[in-house]
C-alpha cells in the first residue's frame, strides 16, 4: 500500500512545482509602454452615422457668380414641400415679398437665394425637434421671381420667366432672333429690384461695421437707398460670332432692347425705292445699289442728297454726278442716318421714250395688206 502511495505523492509534487512556472510563461510581465493599442472594432451595417447638420449642407458658388448655374428661389415662387412618411406636413408654400415661407410647427424660414436642395436641408434640420431623421423634398412648382423682357427689333418680343441661368444669346434665340431691321447694338438694362440676391449682397457690403440699431433693417427694406438701373451695350455682330465677352448671363429683372438700325431713304428713278437700314457704313453709290440701281429715265448727273442739319430743322441739298463718282473724279459720299437720296428723271430721256412709244402706237394703227 505504501509503495503505491509514494509514486502518486511524488507526481503531485512535480505538478505543483510546474504549475507556477507555466502560469508565468503564459502571462509574462508586460511593460505598459509595450502594450499595443487595441484595434477598433470594424464598423458594421448596424452602426448608424450621425444625421447631417446645417454645417454639412453643401456650399454652392455665390449667387450670380460665373460658376453658379443653379436656380435660386425668390419672392413670388411657389414651392411644393413634402416630408417622407408625413403626408400631413406636405404644403404648397409661396415665398413672400421678404423671401420667407411658413410651415407647420416652424417659425418663418428664409428661402430667398437658396437652391431647392439647400432649402430642403434647412427645413429638415428644423424638423429634427419633432421628427427622427426627417427626409424633406422641395420642388419649385411655379417660377415667378426672375422675370426678364426682350423688346425691339426681334421676331417675338415678350416677357420671360427664368427657370435656370440663361445667357444673352440663348434668350434672344427664345425671342425669335433679331429681325431684318435690327441694328448692330444690343442694350441690356439691368434693374436690381428683381435681383434679390445681388441687391441683398450689395446692402450687406454697404452696411458699416458693428450692430445696427433696432428697426434699421425694416427701415432699409421699406425705404432703402434706391439702386439705379445700369446700362450696358453689346455689339450684335460679336454676340452672333460667339464672343464669350459679348454673351453674359442674363440677370433677373433685365430688359434686353434690340434697337432698330438707322435708316436712309432712296426715292425717284430707281428700281426699288424705299427705306433701307444702315447696318454698316453706307455711301451714296452703295445706297443706290441697294435700291436696285437707276432705271433708264434717271438723270445720273443730278442725284440729290437731302440732309437735315443736326440740331436744326434746316435741310441741305447737294447734287452729285454718279458717273463722276464711278470714274473717281470725286469721292463717294458717306451717308448719315435719315439722309434722303433722290434720283430725278431726265427730261430728254423721258421725252425720247414718249416719242418712241407714240411712234410704235402709230405704226401699229396703220392698216397692212397681204400681197399674194
Amino acid at each position: 500500500m505504501l509503495r503505491k502511495t509514494l509514486p502518486l505523492f511524488g507526481s503531485c509534487l512535480i505538478l505543483l512545482f510546474h504549475i507556477p512556472f507555466d502560469a508565468q510563461a503564459q502571462n509574462p510581465a508586460q511593460n505598459p509602454a509595450q502594450i499595443p493599442a487595441p484595434t477598433p472594432a470594424p464598423a458594421t451595417s448596424q452602426i448608424r452615422t450621425a444625421p447631417p447638420t446645417a454645417a454639412m449642407i453643401p456650399v454652392l458658388p455665390a449667387p450670380n457668380s460665373a460658376n453658379d448655374l443653379s436656380y435660386r428661389i425668390g419672392p413670388g415662387d411657389e414651392l411644393d414641400i413634402r416630408v417622407f412618411g408625413r403626408p400631413e406636413l406636405a404644403r404648397i408654400a409661396r415665398v413672400d415679398s421678404y423671401g420667407r415661407i411658413r410651415l407647420p410647427f416652424l417659425e418663418e424660414i428664409p428661402a430667398a437665394c437658396l437652391t431647392e436642395a439647400q432649402l430642403a436641408a434647412v427645413i429638415a434640420e428644423k424638423y429634427k425637434k419633432y421628427l427622427r431623421d426627417p427626409q424633406v423634398d422641395v420642388l419649385v412648382k411655379d417660377f415667378r421671381s426672375q422675370p426678364v423682357a426682350v423688346i425691339g427689333a426681334v421676331a417675338q418680343p415678350g416677357r420671360f420667366q427664368l427657370q435656370r441661368r440663361v445667357r444673352l444669346l440663348e434668350l434672344i434665340t427664345f425671342a425669335g432672333g433679331p429681325n431684318t431691321h435690327a441694328g448692330n447694338t444690343i442694350l441690356v438694362i439691368h434693374n436690381a429690384e428683381h435681383d434679390h440676391c445681388s441687391s441683398n449682397l450689395a446692402k450687406e457690403q454697404s452696411k458699416p461695421e458693428g450692430k445696427s440699431a433696432p428697426g434699421a433693417e425694416a427701415k432699409d427694406g421699406a425705404a432703402g437707398d434706391a439702386i439705379l438701373p445700369t446700362l450696358s451695350s453689346i455689339k450684335l455682330k460679336e454676340l452672333l460670332n460667339g464672343s464669350p465677352d459679348a454673351n453674359p448671363f442674363v440677370q433677373p429683372g433685365d430688359i434686353i432692347s434690340v434697337p432698330e438700325a438707322d435708316q436712309i431713304f432712296v426715292t425717284g428713278s430707281v428700281i426699288k425705292p424705299g427705306a433701307y437700314s444702315m447696318l454698316t457704313r453706307l455711301t451714296l453709290t452703295q445706297a443706290v445699289a441697294l435700291a436696285g440701281g437707276v432705271n433708264m429715265e434717271a438723270a445720273r448727273s443730278r442725284v440729290r442728297l437731302i440732309r437735315q442739319e443736326p440740331g436744326t430743322d434746316e435741310r441741305k441739298e447737294t447734287v452729285y454726278n454718279l458717273d463722276d463718282i464711278h470714274r473717281r473724279k470725286i469721292q463717294d459720299i458717306a451717308l448719315l442716318p435719315n439722309d434722303i437720296i433722290e434720283v430725278p428723271n431726265s427730261t430728254m430721256k423721258v421725252a425720247s421714250r414718249n416719242m418712241l412709244g407714240v411712234s410704235i402706237n402709230m405704226l401699229s394703227a396703220l392698216p397692212y395688206f397681204i400681197i399674194r
